[in-house]
C-alpha cells in the first residue's frame, strides 16, 4: 500500500537521509512544497504545534521530568493514531493501516504509577 506523506516545506525536519530512507522503506512518497509558502504547510505546522502544547501539558500535569519529551511525544502521537478523523474517511489512522479498529481498554493514563 502507497501512501503520501503530508506536504513539507524545505525547512529540514523532513529532508534528513535517515527520515527518507524511512519513508522509501514503507513505500511513501515525500511530497515537497515550494519553498517560503507555509500556508501549504498548514496541517503539518499545525499537527506539530498540537504535538508539542501537548507534550507540555502532559509533563506538566503529571510532574515527570521535562527528559521524558520524547516518550510524551510517542505517546500522543500513538494516541491520535487512534482517534478517527476525515483524513480517512472517519476511520481511525491505525485501522486504515491495520484494518481492525484500536482496543483501547488497557490503555494507561499518561502519567499513572505501572510496575515494569
Amino acid at each position: 500500500m502507497q501512501l503520501a506523506a503530508r506536504c513539507a516545506d524545505h525547512g529540514g525536519e523532513y529532508l534528513d537521509k535517515a527520515f527518507t530512507l524511512h519513508l522509501k522503506q514503507r513505500e511513501t512518497e515525500q511530497k515537497l512544497t515550494i519553498d517560503d509558502t507555509s500556508a501549504h504547510n498548514g496541517v503539518t505546522e499545525q499537527w506539530n504545534h498540537t504535538i508539542v502544547k501537548q507534550i507540555g501539558a502532559l509533563l506538566h500535569a503529571s510532574n515527570l521530568p521535562k527528559f521524558l519529551w520524547g516518550e510524551a511525544a510517542c505517546h500522543i502521537v500513538w494516541l491520535m493514531n487512534q482517534m478517527t478523523t476525515k483524513a480517512v474517511n472517519s476511520m481511525t489512522p491505525d485501522e486504515a493501516v491495520f484494518g481492525r479498529k484500536p482496543d483501547l481498554q488497557n490503555v494507561l493514563e499518561w502519567g499513572e504509577k505501572v510496575w515494569v
